[in-house]
């Protein structure tokens, strides 16, 4: 029984107190702005795909194949983060696991 208890307790601080759920509706709505990086505690990516995304936004305004090729990338980025997410392999800032799916 001890063990049981044990295990559950390890599992429990290798997850993230961040919840998978919230951070794959970010990404879905918002993850151009790296809105789920920044929720996951990733400060310096989030805000790196904030500053990518309005980049390429005003490429996009000046001059629309090199515009649409930064978006492009950018879209590739947020698909890889959303398909992580989903999968319950996002880890947010502190190394643990984005897995909880509790909706309160």
């Amino acid at each position: 029984m001890e063990k049981k208890n044990k295990k559950r307790l390890e599992d429990v601080r290798e997850t993230s107190s961040k919840n998978r759920l919230t951070a794959m509706m970010l990404c879905w709505f918002l993850g151009f702005f790296g809105v789920h990086r920044l929720y996951a505690g990733k400060l310096g990516s989030g805000f790196l795909m904030m500053y990518g995304t309005i980049v390429s936004l005003l490429l996009l305004a000046v001059n629309v194949p090199i515009g649409l090729m930064c978006l492009i990338t950018m879209l590739a980025f947020v698909a890889n983060d959303f398909i992580v997410i989903t999968f319950g392999q996002f880890i947010d800032c502190y190394g643990k696991q984005l897995t909880r799916d509790d909706i309160y």
